[in-house]
């Protein structure tokens, strides 16, 4: 599948656009859902049918006198293997999950504050889905600091807490240039005082820098990637060995692809490892006109192609998915 002829048979992409869904299958908005690699691609599909048994009946002379075998019927594709000769940070998040890691960019900074004037009592924090012990309603910053740093999901180095009320929480380390999810106080512990609450707000929210500098795998035992991505690749149309010169381009679309890696990733080594995946392929009718609204044909089978007379800008960066 793609463009470009190596003298060994093998067919490479022009470019790939990869597209994080949503739970339906749309494509999901944001400025960070949809990625262009330029690099050098090759993407191996298939097809897996059912294979249900015969029916064969024999008469009293073991002569066969009725047989029927259903008919087979396409179960899903199969991606066998794609092939990206970059190890991109972006491909590998897209494609698997996990996340990547930049510099340059904002740290995330929210606020905390202390109303109503409790006189006893506690309350709790919850970031990320990962939940505080008890913090005394006369907690310092040091105290707050230290509830946050002992919950899984962060270390030490990754959140500095300051100020005496309301309290600065700035995030750094491994979740520096990252907009994080708030933070959930849990006021329901505090007592006297009038109403007395804990709130959380956003100060500064966190974003990526534009230096990618590395690449953090998926948390074990969490389903990655669960709504899957799309991904779209171009080729050059051949006809009588040459580039075609009427719609001189194919443009293949695999609506909703399931990936994991396929092969080993060689840590450090000397020529870094190719990543290749492999998955399973799923109709997705709600995939459309794709993130860019440039698909012209429906995206109701697990792959197509179509001729197409031009291709998109294939420069490596991110897509605004509106």
């Amino acid at each position: 599948m793609a463009g470009g002829y190596d003298g060994a048979g093998s067919l490479f992409a022009l470019g790939l656009r990869l597209t994080k869904l949503d739970e339906s299958g749309a494509p999901l908005p944001g400025p960070q859902n949809c990625y262009v690699t330029e690099s050098l691609a090759q993407i191996g599909v298939n097809q897996e049918y059912s294979e249900p048994d015969a029916v064969e009946f024999r008469n009293g002379q073991g002569v066969v006198c009725v047989y029927y075998a259903p008919p087979r019927t396409l179960l899903r594709g199969l991606i066998e293997d794609l092939i990206i000769c970059t190890p991109d940070p972006n491909v590998l998040e897209f494609c698997c999950g996990g996340e990547v890691i930049t510099s340059g960019g904002t740290d995330e900074i929210q606020t905390l504050e202390i109303e109503g004037s409790p006189t006893g009592g506690s309350f709790t924090l919850t970031f990320d889905g990962e939940t505080t012990a008890s913090i005394p309603y006369n907690a310092n910053a040091a105290d707050i600091q230290a509830a946050l740093e002992a919950l899984s999901n962060i270390h030490p180095g990754d959140v500095t807490v300051s100020g005496s009320g309301p309290f600065t929480i700035e995030f750094g380390g491994f979740l520096a240039n990252r907009n994080l999810p708030m933070i959930i106080a849990d006021s329901s512990g505090l007592t006297g005082g009038t109403d007395p609450e804990v709130t959380i707000t956003e100060a500064v929210a966190g974003a990526p820098g534009p230096n990618v500098i590395g690449y953090r795998a998926p948390q074990v035992n969490v389903d990655p990637t669960p709504n899957g991505i799309a991904i779209e690749a171009w080729s050059r149309a051949v006809l009588d060995n040459a580039y075609a010169a009427n719609l001189p381009y194919f443009h293949w679309v695999l609506p909703r692809a399931r990936l994991t890696p396929s092969e080993a990733i060689s840590l450090g080594a000397e020529d870094p490892t190719t990543p290749t995946f492999s998955g399973t392929l799923e109709s997705n009718s709600e995939f459309g006109a794709g993130p860019a609204g440039d698909i012209t044909f429906p995206t109701d089978r697990i792959w197509q192609y179509c001729r197409v007379s031009s291709i998109p800008d294939l420069t490596a960066g991110f897509v605004e998915v509106s």
